[in-house]
């Protein structure tokens, strides 16, 4: 996850076409993966984050610096695509509290242990395409969450502050998606080695997406803004 700094936040708030720039390269990758996880279509997640971003330079005068700026971003980016989905007619899941027999497996859930269940290395885009192929088949709110969880390297703070739900079920949701997760994974016919060494990096985010270049981005969004 890129945390873009204060300086190119101000720059941009004061539509600095550079500065603009910049903040769709540093994030369209993630705000892409989070649209992928909501719609898990990539015509659907390429539009979802244009639209993300148009959004974006409307509200960001209003940005206040009260919050991440990833975090109020990211939480834009699932409204949108919450929103969406209940346009098609598709139901969208409620989370709830954990309920009190979860409490003791979630009080044990290490904020740091990233990779004890299932144990796996984000380290070659094969692994990367074969979690992802994984998590495309869980439920929309697990697949969401993990995704925040492995592939933004989001705190469970601010997946709650994200997704709008109480950070004890953000825990459980986590859990109990590790657990769907691994028997997908192993049900494969090649499951990565669960004896690699775990290897946490932040995933860099690619200079454009197919189809979303930034200036394409930013002149739609000058459109669509007048």
């Amino acid at each position: 996850m890129a945390e873009p700094s204060i300086e190119l936040i101000q720059q941009a708030q004061r539509g600095h076409p550079e500065a603009l720039q910049q903040l769709v390269l540093s994030q369209q990758h993630y705000v892409y993966s989070i649209a992928m996880s909501v719609l898990k279509n990539p015509d659907d997640a390429a539009d979802l984050t244009q639209e993300a971003f148009i959004r974006l330079f409307r509200a960001l005068p209003q940005y206040n610096g009260e919050s991440r700026f990833t975090t109020w971003l990211y939480r834009l980016v699932v409204n949108l695509g919450r929103d969406e989905l209940r346009r098609r007619g598709r139901q969208v899941p409620i989370a709830t509290h954990a309920d009190d027999q979860e409490q003791d497996y979630i009080t044990g859930l290490a904020d740091d242990d990233r990779w004890v269940d299932p144990a796996l290395a984000l380290d070659s885009q094969e692994l990367r395409a074969q979690i992802r192929e994984a998590l495309s088949q869980l439920e929309e709110h697990y697949r969401l969450v993990l995704t925040l969880y492995y592939f933004e390297d989001m705190k469970y703070t601010d997946i709650a502050e994200i997704m709008g739900i109480p950070l004890n079920t953000v825990k459980s949701h986590i859990r109990r998606g590790k657990e769907r997760l691994a028997m997908i994974i192993e049900a494969q016919e090649q499951p990565p080695d669960p004896h690699r060494v775990p290897q946490v990096s932040t995933v860099a985010p690619p200079r454009s997406l197919p189809g979303i270049a930034p200036m394409q981005l930013l002149t739609n969004a000058g459109r669509r803004c007048v």
